[in-house]
């Protein structure tokens, strides 16, 4: 059953990935500029991370929990089919706005499943599911598109469709619904504040960098597969620093993986933007983005523990809510900067190594503990 619930993460989480990776070629397809597109990716994010909360607050007042979720899967796999049709880019927008929605219902409803027996194993398992999903994602999208052509996507995605069938039968049969737990109050949003702003922060830099990195490469000179490339290299390394992160919380505490995650993120990104070797700007991007995959688990897992009884309203608020919250910076920042590539990933990672100071110097407000405590 847990693998059946990573799995359909990583499947959920991989058609998320196609819109990043693919933003060069949508610019000049659509003669648009870099700043239109990161717009557009961080609104859509936005509005969709806004409705993780929502889903979370619904779901247990649902009978038919099952068919929600099969539902949620065909929402994610089958609207990019329509690529085979000739649209505009707002027909474009329409299309990725509902597999990030269906992709932002998973979420909560996933996590809250994985979660169910109260292991950090498993919760880990499921968010490593997602990494793995998305790390394949930018650089089968860049392939199939420089290869293939995005109008042939619709083979692929029924393709999907049909593997996941049995998948989705097992979860079926080891299916158990979510139940509302009595005693809910909003009362209990303050003692994750803590987790929804380094969640947000971190989620404003990470989303940035995913946004930009491929313009960037783009305009450094490198193919569209290059950029892709990035991406998902970044993401199988962010798999491992996942995991790491993890066990690196087990041994000290979740603020401290936070002081890494953001320091060596920011150390990192500096370096990208101001190397010339294509392998060492491969490598410290892949660097980069690691450290922000360091803290993934954690600030889950630290949440949930904070919240016990509230595993899905947890789980939206240290993603959901504080994934709005950097995508609602991100907009904001694209809206100003969005067409000096460059400048946003610099600045990026000198707020990441602001951000690290801040939690060292308010140490005790994020959560510092003596180990063992």
């Amino acid at each position: 059953m847990d693998f059946a619930i990573a799995l359909l993460h990583g499947t959920v989480d991989l058609f998320v990935e196609f819109l990043s990776p693919i933003s060069p070629y949508l610019i000049k397809t659509y003669s648009i500029q870099a700043r239109t597109i990161a717009m557009l990716i961080a609104s859509i994010m936005l509005m969709t991370a806004l409705s993780q909360i929502l889903f979370a607050m619904v779901l247990p007042r649902i009978k038919k929990q099952w068919l929600l979720l099969y539902g949620i899967v065909a929402f994610v796999v089958l609207p990019t089919s329509l690529f085979s049709l000739k649209m505009n880019i707002v027909g474009l927008y329409l299309v990725f706005f509902t597999v990030f929605l269906a992709n932002a219902a998973y979420h909560p409803f996933g996590t809250a499943l994985a979660n169910r027996n109260q292991s950090s194993k498993t919760v880990t398992s499921f968010v490593s599911g997602g990494i793995i999903g998305g790390a394949l994602g930018p650089i089968f999208i860049t392939w199939w598109v420089g290869s293939v052509g995005l109008n042939k996507i619709i083979f692929f995605n029924l393709l999907i469709f049909i593997i996941l069938q049995p998948i989705l039968l097992k979860v079926k049969r080891n299916f158990t619904p979510i139940t509302k737990h009595p005693n809910f109050s909003w009362k209990s949003f303050p003692i994750l504040i803590p987790i929804w702003i380094m969640v947000g922060l971190r989620t404003f830099y990470m989303s940035s960098l995913h946004t930009y990195s491929p313009m960037y490469s783009n305009l450094r000179g490198y193919s569209l597969i290059i950029g892709g490339s990035l991406l998902s290299l970044g993401l199988v390394s962010g798999l491992l620093f996942n995991i790491l992160g993890s066990r690196f919380r087990i041994r000290f505490n979740n603020w401290l993986v936070n002081v890494v995650s953001f320091a060596g993120m920011g150390l990192f990104l500096n370096i990208f933007v101001q190397i010339e070797s294509l392998a060492l700007f491969i490598l410290f991007y892949v660097l980069s983005d690691s450290f922000m995959f360091f803290s993934m688990s954690s600030n889950v897992i630290e949440a949930q523990k904070m919240l016990p009884g509230h595993p899905a309203f947890a789980a939206s608020v240290s993603m959901g809510v504080a994934w709005a919250t950097g995508y609602l910076l991100h907009l904001g920042y694209s809206s100003f900067f969005g067409n000096q590539v460059g400048f946003v990933l610099n600045s990026i990672g000198i707020f990441s190594l602001i951000t690290a100071g801040c939690l060292l110097i308010f140490s005790r407000y994020f959560g510092r503990a003596p180990k063992g405590s």
